[in-house]
């Protein structure tokens, strides 16, 4: 029940930084309730809970006197935590359902678990600080500053509620993954918390009504960065219709670190590639959430951009660099791939072999036009088709054989080439071939600034 280890976490870190000493049910009734529960719209819906369920009777009697309603729930939930019945997601966060037969309900046994009273309390804590994400699932995540700064945002979700008609509420998980990007961002001011957030953007509305968008999972793993260049480990789970565990997950931020430094060095690239909060805004995934935690990790290989397989080796979709949006997304595809091959000998081959291509295709002046130059551009076209390593060294043999005699002018970096596929894991030839593609396509559009012919390369990575 990791939802209450979280909120025991919590709570130490709140007693400590405020110095109080609280017990779980005096958080409960004095920050829980009264922020998610003490309100026609709830900040998070717990099913089947008593705050889940319609008054009785006689408890609306008592309303239409007076009485709070919300309060005789919360005393309904009391009771329930405090009785004698076993332990169910009505009442414990992160539980499965009463009996056999519900789709959240868990495995029979004849041993019912024991669960302290304070245990209890601490997953409706810990629950409140799950950080959702694209995909449906969420995270817990057992670091201080994340935490604290989503105990933080809980005040400004209640006041966005309050402030805006025909906003749904429980979704608490899906604004803690947006004010955690929120709050994470380097530009950030605690002084106007708000400043900056624009709600608009993140809602989607209609007939009236609006209801929160959930952040993409890339763009919390960026925000985590920021704080973290280090591996941290998240819980993964999911509480629905039918619950779900995922486990934990290491989140490799170093490695995400590392592709944001690489960013600010890539001066062959166009100069947006070096501002992070636009690559960030605008990366998108080839993986879902789920499909990216089974890897083993959330790390490089994770977020790899979303439609780069479309220009892997065997496949023919044209790269048009006719807009400043194709430029950027056609960098961070660069970025990505020189982040995951790390290797600056490899990028110094890929764009010395981009270069010698290039002047492969505009040898001849002659040629400079018509069927001949379209030829060219075809030969080296081919090399970029090759999907094994065999073939692509067999392709360049042949290109040499075709130049005749100024075959001298391309055999270096040819045989630099092929020296490093060689080397290189297998893995690594088709993000090698795509980078070597990038590299020609951006000599032809004029986009690099190197020119083609140097032989200087920056330096990227470090020794």
């Amino acid at each position: 029940m990791y939802t209450s280890y979280i909120g025991r976490r919590f709570l130490t870190l709140w007693n400590a930084r405020t110095g109080r000493d609280l017990a779980a049910r005096q958080f409960f009734d004095e920050e829980i309730f009264p922020l998610f529960y003490n309100s026609s719209k709830y900040l998070q819906w717990v099913p089947s809970s008593p705050f889940a369920q319609d008054l009785n009777k006689d408890e609306k009697a008592r309303v239409a006197l007076g009485a709070n309603p919300y309060e005789i729930k919360l005393s309904k939930l009391h009771e329930k935590i405090n009785g004698t019945l076993g332990p169910d997601a009505s009442f414990v966060i992160g539980f499965p359902a009463a009996g056999v037969e519900g789709t959240t309900s868990g495995q029979v046994s004849g041993v019912g678990p024991k669960v302290d009273v304070d245990d209890i309390y601490c997953s409706w804590i810990g629950g409140a600080l799950g950080v959702g994400v694209s995909g449906g699932l969420t995270l817990l995540i057992d670091q201080d500053e994340v935490l604290w700064t989503l105990y933080e945002g809980w005040a400004r979700y209640r006041t966005m509620l309050s402030q805006r008609d025909g906003l749904k509420g429980n979704q608490i998980d899906t604004w803690n993954g947006r004010w955690l990007t929120h709050a994470f961002d380097p530009d950030f001011n605690p002084r106007q918390p708000l400043a900056g957030f624009n709600f608009d953007k993140v809602l989607d509305t209609k007939d009236g009504s609006s209801a929160l968008r959930t952040q993409a999972w890339v763009k919390v793993l960026f925000a985590l960065a920021t704080a973290y260049k280090q591996r941290i480990t998240a819980y993964v789970y999911s509480l629905a219709q039918t619950n779900r565990t995922i486990g934990f997950v290491p989140l490799e931020l170093g490695a995400v670190e590392d592709m944001h430094q690489l960013s600010q060095q890539l001066f062959q690239l166009s100069p947006d590639i070096r501002d992070w909060q636009k690559v960030t805004s605008l990366y998108e995934t080839h993986l879902g959430f789920a499909r990216a935690c089974q890897l083993g990790s959330i790390g490089l290989a994770a977020i790899e951009p979303a439609k780069l397989q479309d220009y892997l080796p065997g496949n023919d979709k044209k790269i048009n660099l006719n807009t400043d949006a194709d430029r950027f997304q056609f960098d961070i595809y660069q970025l990505w791939i020189l982040a995951m091959l790390n290797n600056q000998e490899l990028y110094n081959a890929a764009d010395r072999l981009a270069a010698t291509l290039h002047d492969f295709a505009r040898r001849d002046d002659h040629r400079d036009s018509g069927r001949g130059k379209k030829n060219l551009d075809r030969q080296v076209e081919q090399v970029f088709e090759k999907k094994s390593r065999p073939a692509f060294i067999e392709r360049l043999a042949d290109m040499l054989a075709e130049a005749g005699s100024n075959a001298a002018a391309f055999r270096d970096a040819f045989d630099e080439a092929v020296r490093q596929v060689m080397l290189m894991p297998v893995d690594n030839f088709p993000l090698f071939i795509i980078l070597v593609r990038f590299r020609y396509i951006a000599r032809q559009s004029d986009a690099s600034i190197a020119p083609a012919s140097s032989t200087q390369q920056p330096t990227l990575f470090n020794a």
